[in-house]
């Protein structure tokens, strides 16, 4: 039986992926059914987009709850803004759908003030609706599938203790926008290659350089069931693609290089380069693969990333009062 998906922003604006997520799911079997765009022009140019480009023909909607009421999906992409991720999670959630949301899980206006307990008792309950139901949320993180890529070129780093972990982004948006916007790729980083936080992130210190916050340093400690782990984190904003990113783990760095038009990518280290697969692909076809399976949510990392992203980003407005 062909599964049938909804994609909530399909339009690509600013830095969105919905249009990709869009192409991958239906290159991975499953039939986009329709969009939700917010304004008659978006969803017009948004259901051209994926016609044109790949073939997809999909009925567009004004909000998840218009569509949901219309139409039965198995699976909700939520590719909107993170201010409406949490609103419409608990839709997909009660209407019986798996959800493959864009970072960060949760976000909304007075977070920051929420008490740790509260934001954590909120995120629980929602996943529990998904797992009441038997139903799949994972969310969108990208760089842990290119963890192949970069032990090819430092092979010998795989087997050492991970002391140190550093990364470097470009985000579109500076301050604490550029944290919310850029923290979940480390963050889900230092879970895959270290496993769960015993206490979470721990002295997150941010600072900011040049004007108009446009370059940023967030650093902390990374406490797991083997020890402490220095974290750093460059942000740079870039507004336009492609955008410089890397990362290295003990001091071995791998750049991020884009080939446009055709969005090839590879690492290179050290005057050596390593082709890519596109790591949202594979982030589609991982959630695909669990979604077919009946493989139950992790649910600690979704836990454990809305509170950490809580904590650096707490860090980052602390570092703007104060600068």
């Amino acid at each position: 039986m062909t599964l049938k998906a909804a994609v909530v922003g399909a339009r690509r604006s600013r830095q969105g992926t919905g249009e990709w997520v869009a192409r991958d799911l239906a290159r991975g079997g499953v039939e986009v059914a329709a969009i939700v765009g917010t304004t008659p022009a978006s969803r017009t140019e948004a259901q051209s987009t994926l016609r044109s480009r790949y073939g997809i023909e999909a009925r567009a909607y004004a909000s998840l709850s218009e569509l949901l009421a219309k139409e039965e999906v198995d699976l909700v992409a939520i590719c909107s803004p993170p201010e409406a991720h949490f609103a419409q999670l608990q839709e997909a959630a009660r209407a019986g759908c798996h959800a493959f949301c864009e970072k960060p899980l949760v976000w909304w206006e007075g977070l920051l003030d929420e008490a740790e307990e509260a934001l954590a008792g909120r995120v629980a309950a929602l996943l529990q609706e998904f797992s009441a139901r038997g139903r799949v949320l994972a969310l969108n993180c990208q760089w842990p599938f290119t963890l192949g890529g970069f032990y090819e070129l430092h092979p010998g780093v795989r087997d050492q203790p991970v002391e140190r972990f550093e990364m470097r982004l470009s985000p579109t948006r500076t301050g604490q926008a550029a944290l919310l916007d850029s923290a979940s790729h480390p963050l889900s980083m230092l879970y895959a290659i270290l496993g769960p936080s015993v206490e979470g992130v721990y002295q997150p210190r941010v600072s900011f350089e040049g004007p108009e916050r446009r370059f940023m340093t967030c650093e902390f400690v990374y406490r797991h069931a083997g020890g402490e782990t220095a974290a750093r984190v460059s942000l740079e904003q870039h507004p336009e693609p492609p955008r410089p990113a890397g990362y290295a783990i003990n001091g071995r760095w791998v750049n991020r290089r884009i080939q446009l038009p055709t969005y090839s990518l590879s690492f290179e280290a050290e005057g050596r380069i390593v082709a890519l697969s596109d790591p949202l692909t594979a982030a589609v076809a991982d959630f695909l693969v669990r979604l077919r399976a009946g493989t139950p949510t992790e649910t600690a990392p979704v836990l454990a990333g809305a509170l950490h992203l809580q904590r650096l980003v707490r860090a980052a407005r602390l570092a703007e009062e104060t600068s």
